[in-house]
């Protein structure tokens, strides 16, 4: 039997799209799916650069190229991009890495039109539709006080109608917390779909969020929202500080009224979902720059959760670092026994930035790259070694008597104040960018622009 002649005509005759690519982004693989999606046949798919074949995505909206970057995949997705045709299309995507010998080799992606898989999943003959989260409350890790009580309040939860809102730094967990909520409820059969809110353009997302009718704009059809599509389920709206304010407006409407009207529809429809959001900044600093309707977080926060960073529940680290090193002991192929005191302590005591992902990561790396049956610090990425950060100062012409601003102009004067005031932000908050924009209220782009015109320069050394 010729298994890749069979291959060949499955992979034609389904509904779905398939796009194997190896690790430079390029498509060894693309079936021709029937409803023809990506708009594109097989001798303009294989051999190309996706970013060749479809140049209105980048690395960081395409879904494959992101997978490729982090190692991460991403199950059922939701994302709209323009097609080969310059079409564009929703289409409901899952995204895995593929690895050999430990090593990411490539990314195979399926995907389906967002609207087939909702009638699907109202379908009698669709039975459970759990895979739709990966994560449970086992996933949860750790036995402190703070874990018991986020679990226990999950449980609580769950079954709730009422909106959440989860908040926390980048890497504490926002998406599990929420997954578990749906995997928890009686919704659980239902669909769960996410949604990043930064990774749509303002001018399309109420068109995705809300659905279109037909002749609502050139090229526009009968088609659902994200909302629709999660009918019976739960809607995951992540980052929704970056949702245009005037459709948080309309978004505030539907979750007090239950409703939804199509662009360019005239009627309603009545949907049943739950709506999740999260973000990764304190709510309240959202609403004063102005990022977050005020009345929009007070619906939205009828149930909320506020997840600490990891340093401060260092409680569970041992706990969390022994179960990432058993999952990369059997993704890898590899029996690490465990870690040196040495790094536990050094786990112990750094701040961890990027919280738990930033730990899973490095554990990763350490996996990858030891030789021995423990992990030492020697095991663990470079830049854990970069220590002492010293800012060195390109010095102007300055004056150091302490009447040295007569000599000056009232500019002059103004700039040599706000250079020491940068400067000793800087060093506050150890040469970090985005906390020492945050602490002069400056954009980022606005600090380096600073730094630069007032010769300020940052140089990191090693031990």
């Amino acid at each position: 039997m010729d298994y890749k002649n069979i291959l060949k005509l499955i992979s034609e005759n389904l509904y779905c799209g398939i796009f194997i690519v190896d690790k430079n982004g390029k498509v060894i693989f693309y079936n021709q799916s029937i409803n023809d999606l990506a708009g594109l046949n097989v001798e303009n798919a294989v051999g190309k650069h996706m970013l060749e074949i479809f140049p209105k995505l980048t690395e960081e909206t395409s879904t494959i190229l992101r997978t490729l970057k982090t190692g991460e995949g991403l199950k059922n997705y939701v994302q709209n991009y323009y097609n080969y045709q310059d079409k564009r299309v929703t289409i409901l995507s899952s995204t895995v890495p593929y690895y050999e010998n430990g090593q990411l080799e490539g990314v195979v992606e399926i995907f389906s039109d967002v609207d087939k898989y909702n009638n699907m999943s109202q379908s009698k003959s669709s039975k459970s539709f759990m895979e739709n989260t990966i994560y449970t409350l086992d996933d949860i890790i750790g036995n402190s006080k703070g874990k018991k009580e986020l679990k226990n309040k999950i449980k609580k939860t769950a079954n709730s109608n009422s909106p959440v809102l989860v908040y926390g730094e980048t890497g504490t967990g926002k998406e599990l917390v929420v997954q578990c909520l749906h995997s928890e409820s009686t919704r659980r059969n239902k669909p769960f779909i996410a949604q990043n809110c930064a990774a749509i353009p303002s001018t399309l997302f109420e068109s995705i969020l809300f659905g279109t009718a037909l002749g609502s704009f050139t090229g526009a059809k009968d088609s659902k929202g994200l909302i629709e599509a999660a009918e019976g389920g739960t809607l995951f709206l992540d980052e929704i500080n970056s949702m245009d304010i005037t459709l948080q407006a309309k978004l505030l409407r539907f979750l007090q009224e239950g409703y939804i009207r199509r662009l360019g529809e005239n009627k309603c429809h009545e949907v049943d979902v739950r709506v999740i959001a999260a973000l990764n900044e304190d709510p309240y600093d959202a609403i004063e720059a102005g990022t977050l309707r005020k009345d929009l977080f007070y619906r939205l926060s009828v149930i909320n959760f506020s997840l600490p960073p990891l340093r401060e529940n260092k409680k569970d680290i041992v706990e969390i670092s022994n179960y990432f090193l058993n999952f990369f002991n059997n993704k890898l192929n590899k029996e690490i026994k465990g870690f040196s005191d040495e790094v536990l302590e050094f786990f112990k005591s750094y701040d961890w930035p990027g919280n738990v992902r930033e730990l899973k990561h490095s554990i990763e790396y350490a996996v990858n790259i030891t030789e021995s049956s423990f992990i030492s610090k020697s095991d663990l990425p470079d830049y854990f070694k970069l220590k002492n950060k010293k800012i060195n100062v390109v010095e102007i012409d300055e004056l150091k008597t302490d009447d040295s601003s007569s000599f000056m102009s009232l500019s002059e004067q103004v700039d040599q104040f706000e250079r020491k005031v940068i400067i000793n932000a800087l060093k506050q908050y150890d040469c970090n960018i985005s906390k020492t924009s945050k602490k002069l209220g400056l954009p980022r782009q606005t600090l380096y622009y600073k730094m630069d015109k007032l010769s300020i320069k940052m140089d990191k050394t090693l031990d």
